[in-house]
């Protein structure tokens, strides 16, 4: 399951002021986020999540934040990244739920 990431927003300048682009993640809009079923590893639930762009990507296991691998981040990035993933965890517990492994297997 993808979700729409909106774009950065841009700081208006003031008098005097340069107009940069602010980006505060490195989640774009044209990062795919994709979401497992939740996998009961004994009483504990988790989701596998795979955040990619064209060049680089990166598997976290959540609510842990294990990051299973990770290629074409900094590091900085990369908690960055696990920070969105833990403001929207409600979000992707909701996505994980209404994944069907079999439907998606036969696709």
């Amino acid at each position: 399951m993808n979700f729409d990431i909106p774009a950065p927003k841009e700081k208006t300048p003031g008098k005097g002021e340069v107009k940069k682009t602010i980006q505060t993640s490195p989640v774009t809009p044209d990062t795919k986020i994709s979401v497992s079923g939740i996998l009961h590893r004994g009483e504990s639930r988790s989701v596998g999540v795979m955040v990619e762009t064209d060049t680089s990507h990166a598997e976290i296991r959540m609510p842990e934040g294990e990051i299973l691998s990770v290629s074409g981040y900094t590091e900085e990035e990369t908690e960055e990244l696990l920070a969105d993933l833990n403001e929207n965890m409600d979000d992707i517990m909701n996505a994980a739920r209404d994944v069907n492994p079999m439907k998606a297997f036969m696709k």
